[in-house]
């Protein structure tokens, strides 16, 4: 079987031999792994988050695009300027006031935005391929507004937000319309980059995320499903209070499933047959702060408890990133790749 076979197993929640996975390595991180596996085992271009190349599935986004440079920020396609750094942060957000007039919303279904998809479907082909709208729904709205003001603007100014948050799926709907239609036979999901929650809590309550959040989903998981795809999730955090609304909504993968946020295994007890889980592996404390040991114990652990019954893609919550020491980023690559030893 192929790795995007084995997946395909797994998404119909049947056993397959072995557990697929999913290896996302920082770009920091490529040269002192490469010392052990080769540059070549690093799929990707540099500067960008890469793909280990035993890895079952392979993900890239279509995203909004610099339009302008002012020295330490860039304003993108909506409108927002936001200064580079280790963390994204919005330093003009695209509207001041709760109000869309006279802003007009971008086009990302354009050839540049595509640009690479059809280098990236043929070097992944054997792969599972998800494409993901990269910060284009809810991630979107802070950018917008600011994090304070869409927060606030939650309580103070609803139909506004119902109006921004229409604007954005018509956008977004234009790129799965693109995707479905010219490399719908290429690819195997349609992705989006959402993070609703913190570490400990949704950054929402769960009412307003069924109110203002939850339709939307389903209109995309209509849309991706008649086109004979997957619909993919990325959040990072707590979700726990919506995995069931993710379920009714017809998601069909949640990523990354954070231990440090949730209990994983209770998640699995819960939704395991109704929705394909991906992650477990804690990035924050056993790949920073543990033995190699912790490592390869925490991988048994997720085989065990995780890929019982199909529904599981194993992975690392986060990319392995700089700091995580290197034994113990040896140590997860070789337990996902020899987890039958």
């Amino acid at each position: 079987m192929t790795p995007r076979e084995v997946i395909l197993q797994t998404l119909e929640f049947r056993q397959p031999d072995v557990c697929p996975y999913y290896i996302w390595v920082d770009d920091a991180m490529v040269a002192p792994l490469a010392t052990k596996y080769g540059e070549d085992q690093f799929i990707g271009p540099p500067g960008s988050t890469r793909t280990f190349a035993g890895s079952f599935s392979a993900m890239t986004e279509v995203v909004a695009h610099p339009v302008e440079e002012q020295g330490e920020c860039y304003v993108d396609d909506y409108g927002v300027t936001y200064r580079r750094g280790s963390t994204l942060h919005v330093e003009k957000p695209a509207l001041e006031g709760p109000s869309l007039n006279g802003y007009t919303f971008p086009d990302l279904a354009t050839d540049e935005h595509f640009s690479g998809l059809d280098t990236w479907t043929e070097t992944h082909r054997d792969r599972f391929k998800i494409v993901q709208l990269g910060m284009l729904f809810f991630e979107r709205t802070w950018g917008m507004r600011g994090m304070e003001n869409i927060l606030m603007d939650l309580h103070t100014e609803p139909q506004f937000v119902h109006d921004l948050l229409d604007g954005l799926e018509s956008v977004c709907m234009r790129v799965i319309d693109r995707l479905l239609d010219e490399f719908g036979n290429r690819i195997d999901a349609v992705g989006m980059s959402e993070d609703y929650g913190s570490q400990k809590s949704l950054l929402i309550h769960p009412r307003q995320w069924r109110e203002f959040i939850k339709p939307h989903l389903a209109r995309f998981a209509q849309k991706i499903h008649a086109g004979s795809k997957r619909f993919y999730i990325h959040s990072c955090g707590h979700v726990r209070p919506i995995i069931g609304d993710l379920v009714e909504a017809g998601v069909d993968m949640l990523q990354p499933l954070q231990p440090e946020a949730m209990d994983i295994f209770e998640i699995k007890n819960s939704f395991g047959r109704d929705l394909c889980l991906m992650g477990g592996i804690s990035t924050q404390h056993t790949l920073l702060h543990g033995t190699p040991q912790d490592v390869r114990r925490e991988v048994r652990d997720c085989l065990d408890r995780m890929a019982e019954g199909g529904g599981y893609v194993m992975a690392p919550a986060k990319p392995i990133l700089p700091g995580v020491p290197l034994e113990n980023a040896i140590a997860l690559i070789d337990a996902f790749v020899h987890q039958q030893q």
